[in-house]
Formats: structure tokens, C-alpha cells, sequence
């Protein structure tokens, strides 16, 4: 087995998302929304804390996920497989079902491509850009993304825009740590 490649189904690596702030939120209540974002990767799922009346919300929260090679797409929820599943954002209702804000997704496969990448070139300090990603049918980016390794970490900052929605956009830092590469086996 070579340098980053792993068993199919074995963890890639640490996936942490930080669902930085929103832009522009639609209103769902009267004058304003209490938005929070769920983020969705394969069969797992986290969600940020609500912030109150506000459709500029800043949340930086740190969400983490295991990363297998079967898990390609993040999503702000809706419900797409293989990307950064489901991104979705809600306001917050206290007498009935929350109110959708919007969704969006991201490809994982460029950041998986450029962790790969940095194990070949054997980068592990001070910061080196590794890949552009630019807006396309397998994302939601409102512009141009660059994904780097910095410190050993692959490191990608997004813009989200959402979709289904009138406007809004997410920002998110996407950081992924890989494991040290699976030694093979020794036979006698």
C-alpha cells in the first residue's frame, strides 16, 4: 500500500468544520431569524448553537467528523450523499416545527486530492497552497476557494451559498488531518 492510501472504509482522517458566521439570512420570523446551521458527512451529523435575532450570525463553532473514503460530500443539510452532506440552516421556533433557511453542499473529493498531495510531497510546516477550487455543479461556492497545508494541516475556506432561498451565504474553514499512512503487513 502506498503513501495515502488507505482500506476502503478505514478512516481518511479527521474532518473538523467551522461553521464560521452567516451572511444575509433570509427573515423567518417577523423582523429577523434565530439561525442555526446542521451539518451533515455520510451517517453523521452535528449542529451549531442557536444565535438569537440576528441574519448576520457569528458562530465559530468547531464541528468534527471521522472521514471515510465512502464520504465525498458535506451538506448544510438537504439531503445529498457523498459531499459535505447537507449544510442546512433553520431559524429556531418555540410553538412549531423550525423554518428552513436554505441548504448548500461541498465536494470533499479536492480536499481529499490535496491531503493526498501534501503526504506525497511530505509537507508538514509553514503553509503552502496546494489546490484552487473554483464554483461548479459540485458545490455551492459563492467564489473561488484555495486549499492549503498549513502546519500539517489541509486547511479549505468557503463561501457557501444557499440554495432554495431568497439569499444567504456560510462561511466555513474545513480542516482535515489525516492519520499516519496504514503500514502493510509483514508476512513470515
Amino acid at each position: 500500500m502506498g503513501i495515502g492510501e488507505f482500506i476502503m472504509g478505514e478512516p481518511l482522517g479527521l474532518l473538523k468544520v467551522i461553521v464560521v458566521q452567516g451572511k444575509r439570512l433570509v427573515v423567518r420570523d417577523f423582523k429577523s431569524s434565530d439561525p442555526y446551521v446542521i451539518v451533515k458527512l455520510g451517517n453523521q451529523t452535528a449542529k451549531t448553537r442557536v444565535i438569537s435575532s440576528c441574519l448576520n450570525p457569528v458562530w465559530n463553532e468547531e464541528l468534527s467528523f471521522s472521514l471515510k473514503e465512502s464520504a465525498e460530500i458535506l451538506n448544510l443539510v438537504s439531503f445529498y450523499e457523498s459531499r459535505l452532506n447537507p449544510v442546512q440552516v433553520f431559524d429556531k421556533d418555540r410553538f412549531k416545527a423550525d423554518d428552513k433557511m436554505g441548504h448548500a453542499h461541498l465536494s470533499l473529493q479536492p480536499l481529499i486530492s490535496a491531503a493526498r498531495l501534501r503526504q506525497i510531497l511530505g509537507v508538514s510546516s509553514g503553509e503552502t497552497t496546494l489546490r484552487k477550487v473554483i464554483p461548479d455543479t459540485d458545490n455551492c461556492l459563492a467564489w473561488d476557494s484555495t486549499i492549503s497545508c498549513i502546519n500539517g494541516e489541509v486547511v479549505q475556506d468557503v463561501w457557501l451559498r444557499l440554495s432554495d432561498v431568497e439569499s444567504g451565504e456560510i462561511e466555513l474553514k474545513i480542516k482535515l488531518t489525516n492519520p499516519s499512512p496504514v503500514a502493510p503487513s509483514r508476512s513470515r
